[in-house]
């Protein structure tokens, strides 16, 4: 057994180095465009000289960012980024998460249908419902207002959450449930004291999912917001459009500091990554 035991570990060895081997020029390769992005924001539009095959600059600068600081209201427009993101992770983490525990482990009629057509709702593209989106808060009276935003954003966020969360619901053992029940726990302390700590990882997942789609998200905000006090961060490159595109290290200045945001909430969640999205792939 044990000279079993040690063969099988040499094989998974074996197998890892392998696997690492195909892995890391993949990631070298993937981090190319991020380290042009975060090159060419560097770049001083003084001395466009670069090194490295182009993709770092010969002098770097963050001359580009002390633009985009002078021309932009950078601090409004990222304060209205938070105002839509930080709500809208909430609802979706709080309503989503009672939904996914009623369609789990609560007996709710059309549980299958209910089901069925949250996944149904993830087929849908953005650019198919922004029409749709935009008739419905301007009939709401929510048009050019955060408001609306973090409502369309929680709504869209909310079947891949809820999908997500249910399957951590229902990977824990149904014994537990049971037992809560036989200690006279209610629905309501069952999830948020038992199954809503557990469900962490997945949690993790959504967190990401939907910082991603509200923080980054350019066509809805474009299309519902006419307000310049209102904009958030991912409209200001607007300002850099153009056919001569005279300024673009402040543009590439500004996708980085866009993007800041979304790596940092990657990092503090990333060791709950892994095994949320394990636990959805059951």
């Amino acid at each position: 057994m044990i000279a079993t035991a040690v063969r099988r570990r040499s094989r998974l060895a074996r197998r890892g180095r392998w696997l690492h081997a195909v892995l890391i020029p993949l990631a070298v390769l993937w981090m190319v465009p991020v380290i042009m992005v975060i090159g060419l924001s560097l770049m001083p539009s003084s001395n466009p000289e670069t090194t490295l095959f182009g993709i770092l600059p010969a002098q770097p600068s963050f001359s580009n960012y002390v633009i985009v600081w002078q021309q932009n209201p950078i601090l409004l427009h990222a304060a209205n980024s938070l105002l839509i993101a930080v709500p809208s992770v909430a609802i979706v983490i709080v309503v989503g998460s009672m939904a996914a525990f009623a369609l789990a482990r609560l007996r709710v009629p059309l549980r299958g249908l209910i089901f069925g057509t949250l996944i149904l709702a993830l087929v849908l593209p953005m650019s198919g419902i922004v029409v749709a989106t935009f008739k419905i808060l301007q009939a709401l009276g929510l048009y050019n207002s955060l408001l609306g935003l973090v409502l369309a954003y929680s709504a869209l966020g909310l079947p891949f959450a809820i999908i997500i969360i249910r399957t951590s619901f229902l990977a824990i053992p149904y014994e537990t449930y049971e037992a809560a029940v036989t200690d006279g726990a209610n629905a309501w302390q069952i999830f948020w004291r038992v199954y809503f700590p557990l469900a962490r990882p997945a949690l993790a997942v959504v967190v990401i999912w939907q910082v991603m789609m509200s923080w980054n998200d350019f066509l809805l905000p474009l299309v519902t917001l006419s307000s310049n006090e209102l904009k958030p961060l991912t409209l200001v490159p607007l300002a850099y459009r153009g056919i001569f595109l005279s300024q673009p290290g402040a543009l590439f200045a500004v996708l980085v500091l866009i993007s800041i945001p979304v790596v940092a909430v990657f990092l503090l969640v990333q060791r709950y990554l892994v095994n949320g999205l394990a636990g959805a792939i059951k």
